[in-house]
């Protein structure tokens, strides 16, 4: 194993009595993977010493010290306490090596230097939140996809995000944090803590919604340890400490107009734009959110007759979330610009890409075809009632989900009644009974109810 070095730092930014805390700096050769380059990342050892100096009594590498004018001036107290730091750290690490023939992760290494050092208390069965995390994405990560604790790459990100705002609080807090010592105190003060790190580094704080996804998925790692049982500092599940996201502050969908150019438009030279436009023009005129569209290509069209008339049908679960408990079923009429596109794909529906790459796909086709029409963005910052507003080009905050917007907004600018389009866009027929052939048949009903209802209108696309 690498030989270990050390150095000691001083903060770049002085405190209000010109003084700058000394950090403790331990290259050892820990290393962690990459993904997103497929590279290896050495990582420190990086301790904050809690002792603060002016730079001019500092003696830099390679000494490390405070000079001779600091002791005659304050004792030699400092430097004591910076060899005690240098030599725990060596020696926890050894103890580590020999004991574990391998590397302890920086986060491990800290805990048991601040064991000795007095800073934490000793918990013999703690478990590091962080190292628990890698942990959870090294094991759903290797599950067959076909599971449902599998974890794909838009959700392992979130939870690498989770793990390096942990470890920023940690250094911001100089603690390590483990699930047997967080108490409600300190959940709390976590999301505050990382907004405020974040103003500090990028110049502001993270808006609400950031923070409630950040709380969504560290809950869900406590969840995870509950049912591990391991022991959990204070009851999360308790009242009032879910963060909650709040509505979007704008919105905005695609006219009659803008879907006619989308429509008409030959993307054959573009695979990305293809995927584009088949996604809009069929998530537009069938209303499905994008977690029920990437599985329509296992999904049979359907000829349907009802009363001596044939109807172009199909019918697809409604997932809405992970989290919902019931699958649920709906009829969607297929209306004429999605036959457009089961007949560019021999009568199917198109496979679509992964979601990130189908959010920049739509993003770019919109910005092709100059969709600059100005949207109001309003959001706020956590912990802020102030709301901060600006504007923005439709091509730059359009969605995935906002052609599901786009579906619901036409059918109410054509005076579609609610009654007809929430059994379509909000089903409650539960997905086991669709083996009824009554609740079959319930849906198709529901199904050309929908239908005569745009056919009543005035409208050149939504029409079956």
């Amino acid at each position: 194993m690498k030989e270990p070095k050390h150095f000691f730092n001083l903060e770049s930014k002085a405190n209000q009595d010109g003084k700058q805390l000394i950090f403790f700096n331990l290259n050892y050769g820990y290393k962690e993977y990459n993904s997103a380059n497929s590279s290896y990342k050495y990582i420190p050892l990086r301790i904050s010493t809690r002792w603060t100096i002016k730079k001019e009594f500092w003696i830099g590498n390679p000494i490390y010290r405070a000079n001779g004018a600091y002791k005659r001036k304050y004792g030699k107290d400092i430097n004591t306490k910076l060899q005690d730091i240098e030599d725990e750290a060596y020696l926890q690490l050894s103890l580590f090596r020999n004991e574990h023939k391998c590397n302890p992760a920086p986060t491990e290494l800290k805990r048991l230097v601040f064991e000795k050092l007095d800073r934490i208390e000793k918990v013999s069965d703690s478990v590091i939140i962080t190292e628990y995390i890698a942990k959870e994405i090294e094991r759903r990560t290797a599950l067959p996809k076909t599971m449902k604790e599998h974890w794909g790459k838009t959700t392992i990100s979130g939870y690498k995000n989770l793990m390096k705002h942990i470890k920023k609080y940690e250094a911001h807090k100089d603690t390590v944090l483990t699930f047997q010592e967080m108490t409600e105190e300190i959940y709390w003060d976590y999301f505050k803590s990382i907004s405020d790190i974040n103003k500090m580094e990028a110049g502001n704080y993270y808006i609400h919604n950031t923070i409630a996804k950040e709380c969504k998925n560290l809950r869900v790692m406590l969840n995870s340890a509950l049912n591990d049982n391991i022991q959990l500092g204070f009851n999360f599940n308790k009242r009032g400490l879910r963060i909650d996201e709040t509505e979007r502050q704008y919105s905005t969908y695609l006219n009659e107009n803008q879907l006619k150019t989308i429509i008409n438009i030959d993307t054959s030279h573009s695979s990305q734009f293809t995927q584009a436009r088949n996604y809009i023009i069929i998530s537009s005129f069938t209303g499905l959110r994008i977690g029920d569209m990437k599985y329509l290509n296992s999904i049979e069209p359907e000829k349907i007759k009802h009363n001596s008339t044939t109807y172009n049908l199909f019918h697809t679960k409604i997932r809405k979330s992970q989290e919902n408990k019931e699958e649920l079923v709906v009829a969607i009429p297929i209306l004429k610009p999605v036959v457009i596109i089961l007949k560019e794909n021999d009568n199917k529906f198109p496979k679509f890409t992964s979601e990130p790459n189908l959010r920049k796909a739509i993003k770019s086709f919109l910005d092709h075809l100059e969709f600059n029409d100005l949207v109001t963005v309003s959001k706020n910052y956590y912990l802020s009632e102030n709301l901060i507003s600006q504007q923005k080009k439709q091509k730059d905050v359009y969605t995935p989900h906002d052609c599901r917007r786009t579906f619901i907004s036409n059918l109410r600018e054509i005076n579609v009644h609610n009654d007809e389009i929430e059994p379509i866009t909000h089903p409650k027929v539960k997905y086991a009974s669709v083996l009824d052939s009554y609740d079959k048949r319930n849906l198709v009903t529901k199904a050309i109810s929908f239908i005569n209802a745009l056919n009543s209108k005035n409208s050149e696309l939504y029409k079956y």
